[in-house]
C-alpha cells in the first residue's frame, strides 16, 4: 500500500512541476521581444501543459483503482 501512495505522491509532484514549468512559458511568452521568442514559448507551455495533464489523468487512474 505505501507503494502506491509514494506512486500517486510522485505523480503529484510531477502534475505541479510541469504545470510550474508552463506558467513559467507562458509567462516568458508574454515578455518575449520578438515574435520568434514568443511562439517558441507558446509552444513549449503547451507542452508542458500537456505533459501535466497526462500524470494527472495517470494518477486519477491509479486512484480509482
Amino acid at each position: 500500500m505505501r507503494g502506491v501512495v509514494a506512486m500517486e505522491t510522485e505523480l503529484q509532484t510531477k502534475v505541479e512541476k510541469y504545470e510550474a514549468k508552463a506558467s513559467r512559458c507562458e509567462e516568458h511568452a508574454r515578455e518575449a521581444r520578438t515574435s520568434a521568442g514568443q511562439s517558441f514559448y507558446e509552444v513549449l507551455a503547451a507542452y508542458y501543459a500537456i505533459l501535466a495533464t497526462d500524470f494527472r489523468r495517470i494518477n486519477e487512474k491509479r486512484t480509482a483503482m
